[in-house]
């Protein structure tokens, strides 16, 4: 019966057969597509808050749902004063990266934020793919792009006057 009615439909709006088979090649064109732009918002973001005296490295998906994270306190080799060192923010980067790869990350965007001077930064994202390539020194680097989402001031709010004594 709802067969009878779609050929009654279709012969009504003057469709053939013949179209319906380009139809089904458009669609088949968009799904194509939509699955290409599925792989795209599939990657991953690895958020890395550089300050002075803290560091956070944060893995997350593309909704921004936490996969894993870590900052220099949780390493137990760091303690006290070490934990403020440039090489505690390395190596806790290496640690996130190890992990996220335990996880199955395949391919990743580097989000830096901080006011560090660029080599702390280099260093940090140097590490986390070197913890997560680990041994394999050949395999391809998961990071697809680095976006520096540092705040800066484009010449700031105005002034107040000054006082005229």
């Amino acid at each position: 019966m709802l067969q009878e009615k779609t050929r009654a439909e279709t012969d009504r709006l003057g469709l053939s057969a013949g179209s319906f088979q380009s139809m089904n090649f458009v669609q088949s064109i968009l799904a194509e597509e939509d699955e290409q732009s599925s792989r795209k918002k599939k990657r991953d973001f690895v958020h890395v808050l550089l300050m002075k005296k803290k560091t956070f490295v944060t893995v997350t998906d593309a909704g921004g749902n936490k996969k894993t994270g870590a900052s220099a306190g949780c390493l137990e080799e760091r303690k006290g004063r070490s934990r403020l060192s440039r090489y505690a923010a390395e190596a806790t980067a290496e640690h996130v990266g190890r992990s996220a790869r335990k996880m199955g990350v395949k391919s990743v965007v580097m989000k830096v934020k901080g006011t560090t001077y660029f080599r702390k930064k280099k260093k940090v994202i140097l590490s986390w793919g070197e913890g997560f390539r680990g041994e394999g020194v050949r395999k391809k680097s998961p990071i697809m792009y680095i976006h520096d989402v540092t705040q800066l001031p484009h010449n700031g709010c105005r002034l107040p006057k000054k006082c005229r004594v």
